[in-house]
């Protein structure tokens, strides 16, 4: 017998990356509309055709088509509704990050799904470990240990895929809807995903420079939703007539032409918006105008480039695709600005070297804030006014599907209460999401809770460099609005578990099919490290390569176990760090810590940087070197809350002490010293290891592909 090519270690550390990197390019396809044609089923796809998302599609069918409800749903709302509106997004061609000079919410958004996906995607493949002797052994877990609250996680995990956990669970929700009558394990099990959770929502609204711009996003949808309509209507008894009036209330159109359609006196497809697509329209709407008046402002700035830079300009945001990608090439072969290319290719072209830095300047912020109104124009045409309307007879088709389920539910649980409950929530979230002046928390509240008809501008683009008169949110804020809101939704899962027992018996059939597809085969279970059931075929791939490719990469992925390792013990380090500072049985009482924790734990969050901050990224000047997103991710998605600032530093203009405390020009959202390093750092570790990737790349989407035929037959 032959010894194995990689050492476990190194098997651990290769699935790692070929997971990590292949997901995220099947993610990053769909921004081309052809990608969902070769996606495969539930799509259609031509005859020999392959997919070219192995994984994505895997997960599809494995995770997804087999939920309740739907799998009730006909293929024709997959092959024709949502082929149209992923295929039309795509052709949207939304705006890129290298253009806008800035990591772009699009960007984060696929990163972040990338991440938290390709720990599904390993243990899909490779399956969850199994330590002989663990599964069925119980202990106490203390939810004050750190070392208790991780091994509760893993070991609950095993109990769950391979013991009899999951069936205790379901029985003992049914009983109680109390967290303390649970089990040791399941208490601390809860805990580390309440942790886990409040460092991804600090992370989100507070470290990312794009919070307090998706925060007053939430926070203009929240004000837009009519909770009391909703919670009126969810209050009718008949569970066929609560359906239905919901249906109404979102998905009905609003305009003359509806009534008169309705009337019969016109038969016009296009009837206007419903409360839907009329909130999405709003608060798009609402961002649209905010970036005109930012574009006015470059232009009329006295300062500003010429008349033709802005037209040339304008004109490249509204040009094609071929346009757009021949641009976005000629700069990164040249190390050109991205705005010196379009200036050089225009018609007729623009002169360039008489072009000064700070006009350079304004030109780069006037073609990130245009590239964004053309973005929030072309999601409203698709998602509110493309006829046919795709999307209103996508969620009808859902509604339809989930209809018995939300007849269980509706008999089973008060769902106005728990619409209250959620709009708590969601109230609370945006109120700690804020940055607050020391000394007036109870001024600012009152403000935070107020649900004006127009969206609030005032919230810093981010608070990482707010003033120092500011209170910060840190993980133990998020930590406390966890553990005050999670009651509810243990009540929730209780009544459900409790008065609609088929439909518990139904989802609990479900997550034991999910929870299947983690296992082991028997001839890996005594195997320790490596990857799992993907063992044997990455060791198989990795012998095809020549020695001295071989023992290239042998050393990054030594370098990338070791990278591995030290983020592993960094989370460990700050979930140990946010324990030390909370009362878990005392949610009542504040923090001992008076500065508390910027930084949460959390792999994810590393793996989430890695590929944001390795983005290339124009050229800050006309010529110059590209750069990475670790680089600029201070800079703002042309959300327009940087430009006072820019046209300020143009102007030698003085920054007054009440604009400086509303966080208007403290946008650089580059967060402490620590984010900044260790952003650095994962891009770099990202560059190293890609070789691998592209190295493996076609013999690795193969062996996917190989895989599910294996399991198909």
């Amino acid at each position: 017998m032959s010894h194995p090519t990689l050492t476990p270690a190194q098997t651990h550390a290769l699935f790692d990356v070929l997971i990590h990197h292949q997901l995220y390019a099947e993610i990053e396809a769909f921004k081309y509309p052809t990608t969902i044609d070769q996606y495969g089923f539930p799509f259609r796809k031509a005859d020999g055709v392959q997919t070219t998302a192995p994984l994505l599609q895997n997960m599809l069918n494995k995770f997804v088509l087999r939920l309740p409800g739907v799998k009730s749903i006909v293929l024709d709302f997959w092959q024709e509704k949502v082929r149209a509106l992923v295929s039309k997004l795509g052709e949207a061609e939304l705006s890129e990050s290298y253009d806008k000079g800035a990591i772009g919410s699009r960007k984060a958004l696929a990163t972040a799904i990338s991440s938290l996906l390709e720990y599904v995607a390993r243990g899909m493949l490779g399956g969850y470990p199994v330590r002989q002797g663990k599964v069925g052994q119980r202990k106490e877990y203390d939810t004050t240990k750190p070392e208790d609250i991780l091994e509760a996680w893993d070991d609950g995990m095993r109990e769950l895929i391979y013991g009899d956990l999951l069936d205790e669970l379901f029985a003992k929700v049914g009983e109680t809807g109390k967290l303390e009558e649970h089990s040791s394990l399941v208490r601390a099990a809860h805990e580390y995903i309440l942790l886990n959770l409040a460092s991804f929502l600090h992370h989100i609204f507070i470290m990312s420079p794009d919070g307090q711009y998706l925060l007053r996003l939430l926070e203009n949808v929240h004000r837009l939703i009519p909770y009391t309509l909703v919670r009126q209507t969810l209050r009718v008894g008949n569970a066929a007539t609560m359906i239905n009036g919901m249906v109404r209330l979102v998905l009905t159109k609003l305009s003359v032409t509806a009534v008169t359609n309705w009337i019969g006196l016109t038969s016009n497809s296009n009837d206007g918006m419903n409360l839907m697509q009329q909130i999405i329209s709003t608060v798009m709407a609402w961002d649209t105008s905010e970036f005109q008046k930012r574009a006015q402002k470059l232009e009329s700035n006295r300062d500003a480039p010429k008349k033709e830079v802005f037209k040339a300009i304008k004109n490249h945001v509204y040009a094609s695709r071929d346009t757009h990608d021949a641009a976005r090439n000629i700069s990164l072969q040249e190390s050109k600005s991205i705005i010196a290319v379009i200036l050089e290719t225009a018609d007729p072209p623009v002169d360039t070297e008489s072009l000064k830095e700070h006009e350079h300047g304004i030109a780069m912020e006037f073609y990130s804030t245009f590239q964004s109104i053309r973005d929030r124009e072309e999601l409203t045409k698709i998602l509110c006014k493309m006829q046919p309307d795709v999307l209103t007879s996508a969620v009808r088709d859902t509604v339809s599907a989930f209809d018995p389920i939300i007849r269980a539910v509706h008999n089973a649980v008060d769902l106005s209460g728990t619409v209250t409950d959620a709009e708590s929530f969601l109230t609370d979230l945006i109120k700690v999401s804020k940055p607050k002046k020391v000394g007036n928390g109870s001024r600012a509240g009152s403000r935070a809770n107020s649900r004006s008809n127009s969206p609030n501008n005032s919230t810093p683009a981010s608070v990482t460099d707010a003033p120092g008169n500011m209170h910060l949110p840190t993980v133990e804020d998020y930590v406390q609005l966890l553990r005050k809101h999670m009651p509810s939704s243990h009540k929730f899962f209780h009544q459900i578990c409790k008065n609609a027992p088929d439909l518990a018996k139904e989802y609990r059939s479900y997550a034991k099919a999910v929870l299947a597809e983690f296992r082991l085969s028997d001839a890996e279970q005594k195997e320790e490290g490596g990857a799992g059931n993907m063992t044997a075929p990455l060791q198989s791939l990795f012998s095809s390569l020549s020695s001295e490719k071989q023992d290239e990469m042998k050393k990054l992925l030594d370098h990338h176990e070791k990278h591995l390792k030290h983020l592993k013990s960094t989370s460990y380090t700050r979930l140990k760090a946010i324990l030390d500072s909370t009362h878990p049985k005392d949610a009542s009482k504040p923090a001992p810590s008076s500065k508390g924790t910027t930084h949460g734990p959390g792999m994810y969050l590393s793996r989430w940087h890695s590929l944001l901050d390795s983005t290339y990224i124009t050229p800050a000047t006309l010529t110059g070197p590209v750069r990475r997103g670790w680089e600029v991710k201070g800079e703002l998605d042309g959300r327009g809350l940087k430009t006072g600032a820019a046209l300020d530093r143009v102007n030698h203009k003085r920054i007054s002490s009440r604009d400086r405390n509303q966080g208007i020009h403290v946008a650089d959202g580059t967060g402490d010293a620590v984010e900044r390093r260790e952003k650095k750092r994962d891009a770099l570790e990202e560059d190293k290891v890609r070789g691998v990737w592209e190295g493996m790349r076609s013999s690795w989407v193969g062996v996917c592909r190989g895989l599910e035929v294996m399991r198909e037959e």
